[in-house]
């Protein structure tokens, strides 16, 4: 058989699927848990639940943790073959490298909101995050053009 970079470059069907999947998943619960923290349960409060966060908070952020491990693992995966093909054949490499720069980002960003953050910045970071996020979703759609 012979070898055709080109053609190896593409992804398996399992591969491609788990990804948008996984990206479709982050996407979905990181702008549900952004709506409802920012926007949604504030005007919906009743007045003796001022300031309490929403009971739909925790269980998004834990659907958002856990895809974003498995896009972690994934991106991983990657980085042995398809990153390094694409670099080799100088292919999308631009917007590969924004992908990977703005999915280490996200990892780094997302970590310490968890555990590092203080109560004050917490906000302003996870709005941040958020854009982040939207970006390397448009990022990943423009890499993903034929």
């Amino acid at each position: 058989m012979v070898f055709h970079p080109h053609r190896r470059h593409a992804l398996r069907p399992w591969l491609r699927w788990s990804l948008h999947a996984l990206l479709l998943a982050l996407v979905v619960t990181g702008g549900l848990w952004l709506s409802i923290h920012f926007l949604a349960w504030p005007a919906l409060a009743r007045p003796e639940m001022e300031g309490l966060p929403s009971p739909w908070e925790a269980p998004l952020m834990k659907l958002h943790g856990a895809a974003m491990l498995a896009m972690v693992f994934l991106v991983g995966r990657l980085s042995g073959t398809h990153v390094l093909l694409g670099w080799r054949l100088r292919k999308r490499v631009g917007d590969g490298v924004a992908l990977l720069a703005l999915i280490a980002a996200l990892a780094l960003s997302g970590y310490a909101l968890y555990y590092w953050v203080p109560e004050g910045w917490r906000d302003a970071l996870g709005l941040a995050h958020g854009a982040a996020g939207v970006l390397m979703a448009l990022v990943f759609v423009f890499h993903r053009r034929r």
